[in-house]
C-alpha cells in the first residue's frame, strides 16, 4: 500500500531559487530538483510525497506585510486535504527569524511545538498507523548580509544557529522524530537563506532515509 507523506514547509520546500531578486518574476527549482522530488525518486512508487511548501510561511505568526502565511491556521486544512496520510513533516521556522517578529529561538521552537500538537490531535487525517510527525529544524542562515534579505533578517544569524537544540527538545517533549537539516545542508552564499540545487539533493537523500526509518 502506498504511503502518503505531507511536507508542510516554507520556501525551502516550495523550491525558492536563491537567484531570485524580489524584483523580477519569482521562479523555483523544478520538481525533480526540490528535496521533495529527490526523496520521491529515491523512495519510489510505494511512497507519495505531497509538497505543501509556501513562501513566507511562519509557525504561528500573522505577517502584517505578507498575509495568509500563518502555519497554525493552515495546518489542519493541509492535513485534511492530503488525507489519509502516514506522516506529516513539519519543516518551518526560518521565517520566524524575520526582524518584524522579534521572537527568540526558544519561542520559535515552542511555536513549532504547537504545530506538532495540532497535527497529533488531527487523528482523522492519518491512516491506520495513527498520527506520525517528523520535526525538521531549519537550516541556519548563511551570509544573509550579502543578499536581498539582509534587512528582513537583520541580526538573526546567531539566533538561527540556536534553533536546532530547541527543536530537538520540543520533538523529545512530544515524543516525535527529529532531524536537523543543518547537519547535512547549508544556506546559499547568494541570499543566505535558500538552498542551491546540490543542497536540495543532499536534503532529499537524508530525509528519504528518515521517512523509511519512520514508516518501514
Amino acid at each position: 500500500m502506498r504511503r502518503n507523506i505531507l511536507a508542510f514547509g516554507d520556501s525551502n520546500t516550495w523550491g525558492w531559487n536563491p537567484a531570485n531578486d524580489l524584483i523580477k518574476k519569482t521562479f523555483r527549482w523544478p520538481d525533480d530538483i526540490r528535496w521533495t522530488g529527490v526523496a520521491q525518486k529515491i523512495l519510489g512508487s510505494n511512497y507519495h510525497i505531497i509538497n505543501h511548501g509556501l513562501n513566507g510561511r511562519t509557525t504561528v505568526w500573522d505577517d502584517p506585510i505578507e498575509p495568509y502565511r500563518c502555519g497554525i491556521d493552515q495546518l489542519i486544512p493541509a492535513l485534511d486535504t492530503a488525507a489519509p496520510i502516514d506522516l506529516c513533516i513539519i519543516f518551518v521556522g526560518s521565517n520566524d527569524l524575520k526582524a518584524r517578529y522579534s521572537v527568540t529561538a526558544q519561542d520559535i521552537a515552542l511555536s513549532a511545538g504547537r504545530l506538532i500538537d495540532r497535527a497529533l490531535h488531527e487523528e482523522r487525517a492519518f491512516g491506520d498507523g495513527g498520527p506520525k510527525v517528523l520535526l525538521v529544524a531549519p537550516t541556519p542562515l548563511g551570509p544573509i548580509e550579502n543578499g536581498v534579505f539582509s534587512e528582513m533578517f537583520k541580526g538573526s544569524v546567531e539566533k538561527s544557529k540556536a534553533l536546532a537544540p530547541y527543536y530537538k527538545a520540543i520533538a523529545n517533549t512530544f515524543g516525535v522524530p527529529y532531524f536537523d537539516a543543518g547537519s547535512v545542508v547549508h544556506a546559499s552564499n547568494e541570499d543566505g537563506l535558500h538552498l542551491q540545487a546540490d543542497q536540495h539533493n543532499l536534503l532529499g537523500i537524508a530525509l528519504a532515509k528518515e521517512i523509511k526509518r519512520i514508516l518501514d
